[in-house]
């Protein structure tokens, strides 16, 4: 009797079991069925498909106004409204999700900053989300978007739509960038990569993602590595949706913007007016955007008609919906239009009537400031384009210190990813050992020796890390020494002094005399720079030289029609160091006319570049003695050609006449198509 009651208990417990397991299975499948149906709605809203509005209609007509389900839709609407002529309509439909989200489980929501339910997560993340993205967009209270954006992310890592996290991430790290620090943006698009890799999502996903590290570089000024993530995202433009194909393009004519090429810049934001007006989003946010951007294109190409019309088109868009930071913009065109014009009292009425409530971008203010300068010289205000110019030299040293801190996270990242990779190899180890050991001897000595071997590799990265971490900080160290040695901001405090208490031809040369000094700071940053802008540089150097030459030098600029100055890349400030050589070794302190020139000729796929003088002639011993100009062209090139397969090549000779004589001296750098430079 006992035996017949123990058979049925089991054969009940066995029954109930496969009851629960099944219902398990088929709630599981349901909420498969469930994400995927509203995934496939997200994708037709994210594209405007007409068929989006009537699916969602449909939703809500199929579920009760007090479900979870009518939320999800109500959710899509906020996002289609969002997307539409009239965003504004999101905002209501957003707060009532979050006050329908607060009121569920009793108020759950206020006590734990969560939800009981995944599912109740993932739609208040959602809707917290709409309105982080309606404050970025509109430039509103950056600190607080942020903090919108960081609750959707922790509510999304508790919800049952863990795959827009990666999403999250990258509207904060472009919240982070609109607040202007960039040291967390960067951790926040890097965190967005690990979790595409993590959550196995498909490799699609990590281009808008590549983009934003691109808009991080360009952030830094750090142009040639914005230009690497920005061709790289642009071989996928195909498979990206209407919005992120815009955002893409918008970020490109930043880039040629800020790069100072306002040809390719207008050919961009072109392209961009013709992809919106091709998707139907002519009267849409991207569209105003682009139009404020053309308007200033135009007007750094001269064109003010054209600047005009596209910013009367803008500005009503950005003052209709209360952006200050897109008004700040409009002004800054309209202001540039004025100077361009010399309309003096068309700018002082700009910033007199301009009210100003919150902090801007400092890329806008930077913008502004370009135009400023232009101002306070057509007034004649030295003072005020001296403290323009000021601030504008310590908004960059803040970037190379930002630059500085992320190349060293960089290094330290890719170690950290080593180490972590290492111990989940020695875990996969361990466990196949404990696996064949019963029965596999031999084996079991092959993995512990494998083990071994790669506790020996930990060790060795482990060590390898640590002194990396000391020859960064090393590193640091020498660079803030060798900044403070001679402090750039004491030499333009005295300058400051000259230009004030000097008459205005006098003033001019001492601006031009800062300029250049400016100038050389920047580009001594950089380890290349394109042709055209050393011949820029040297030619600015030039004009503050002539003055110590006197009248009788000439000075000439020879560029073969094949030479594309644009493109090729020297090592940084080679060209003005062989020319200040040929002007205070050379030309200096010898009697009569004083010739130096400047040729730049192709030849056997390599762009050759000769500077020569009529001095006394090139004399070794002297030269060694009285600087390091060739020592640093010669250190540079020995570096350069370790990693490249063509070298560069470099030689000074002596000139002569038909007798022998010495008649000058001639410096050719010849610097192969296609070397790299670190």
């Amino acid at each position: 009797m006992k035996s017949i009651k123990l058979a049925a208990l089991i054969i009940y417990a066995t029954i109930a079991t496969l009851a629960v397991c099944s219902c398990n299975k088929s709630d599981n499948e349901e909420a498969a069925r469930r994400i995927e149906r509203l995934s496939r709605l997200d994708d037709s809203i994210t594209v405007l498909a007409p068929s989006a509005l009537d699916s969602i209609n449909a939703g809500l007509k199929a579920n009760r106004h007090d479900s979870t389900a009518w939320q999800e839709y109500r959710l899509r609407l906020a996002r289609y409204y969002w997307l539409s002529d009239n965003p504004q309509r999101a905002d209501s439909v957003s707060q009532n999700i979050i006050q329908y989200i607060r009121r569920q489980d009793n108020g759950y929501y206020d006590t734990h900053y969560t939800c009981k339910s995944p599912r109740l997560n993932s739609i208040m993340a959602g809707a917290i989300a709409c309105q982080a993205t309606r404050n970025h967009n509109f430039h509103k209270a950056p600190q607080l978007t942020i903090k919108l954006y960081s609750t959707a992310y922790w509510l999304y890592s508790h919800s049952d739509r863990k795959d827009n996290m990666p999403k999250t991430c990258a509207n904060l790290a472009d919240a982070y960038i609109q607040a202007n620090d960039i040291p967390n943006a960067a951790k926040w698009y890097r965190r967005a990569l690990f979790l595409v890799d993590s959550l196995n999502m498909p490799k699609k996903e990590n281009i808008t993602l590549y983009m934003g590290l691109a808009q991080i570089y360009l952030s830094l000024h750090d142009f040639q590595r914005a230009e690497i993530y920005y061709n790289q995202t642009e071989r996928y433009f195909s498979l990206m949706s209407p919005q992120m194909q815009a955002y893409h393009i918008t970020n490109l004519g930043n880039f040629y913007y800020y790069s100072h090429d306002y040809t390719k810049a207008l050919h961009t934001f072109k392209r961009l007016e013709k992809l919106l007006v091709k998707n139907g989003m002519q009267n849409k946010f991207d569209m105003y955007i682009c139009k404020v951007n053309l308007a200033d294109v135009y007007l750094n190409l001269n064109r003010l008609d054209e600047a005009r019309h596209y910013l009367s088109e803008a500005e009503p868009f950005f003052i209709k919906n209360d952006d200050p930071t897109a008004i700040y913009y409009c002004n800054t065109i309209r202001l540039g239009i004025a100077v361009r014009s010399n309309n003096t009292t068309d700018v002082r009425h700009i910033l007199e009537s301009e009210h100003i409530k919150q902090d801007i971008p400092y890329t806008m203010v930077d913008i502004r400031n370009k135009y400023l300068r232009g101002y306070y010289e057509q007034t004649g205000d030295y003072r005020k384009a001296y403290s323009n110019l000021q601030e504008n030299i310590r908004y960059n040293d803040s970037l190379d210190h930002n630059r500085s801190n992320m190349r060293s996270a960089e290094i330290m990242a890719r170690f950290t990813a080593d180490t972590l990779q290492l111990h989940h190899d020695l875990a996969l180890e361990h466990k196949n050992t404990d696996i064949q050991r019963a029965n596999m001897k031999a084996t079991t000595a092959v993995s512990v020796a494998v083990v071994l071997a790669l506790l020996m590799t930990l060790w060795f990265m482990y060590t390898r890390k640590k002194q990396l971490q000391n020859q960064v900080s090393i590193m640091n160290l020498k660079l803030n020494n060798v900044r403070n040695r001679i402090s750039p901001h004491f030499m333009f405090n005295v300058l400051n002094n000259k230009i004030v208490n000097s008459d205005k031809k006098e003033a001019s040369e001492l601006m031009e005399l800062a300029k250049l000094i400016r100038t050389n700071l920047d580009m001594s940053s950089q380890p290349c720079m394109v042709l055209s802008k050393e011949l820029e540089f040297v030619k600015q150097y030039i004009r503050v030289e002539r003055y110590l030459l006197g009248d009788d030098f000439t000075f000439a600029i020879d560029i073969a029609s094949d030479v594309d100055t644009g493109k090729v890349r020297i090592p940084s400030m080679f060209l003005q160091i062989l020319t200040e050589n040929a002007i205070v070794h050379g030309l200096k302190g010898i009697e009569g006319h004083k010739k130096l020139h400047i040729d730049i000729t192709r030849e056997n796929e390599a762009t050759a570049i000769r500077v020569a003088d009529n001095g006394p002639g090139f004399n070794a011993c002297r030269a060694l003695k009285k600087g390091t100009g060739l020592g640093i062209i010669s250190q540079t090139i020995a570096v350069t050609n370790e990693h490249n397969k063509h070298k560069m090549r470099f030689e000074i000779k002596n000139l002569e006449d038909a007798e022998g004589n010495v008649k000058g001296c001639e410096a050719t750098l010849k610097v192969p198509d296609n070397i790299t430079f670190k």
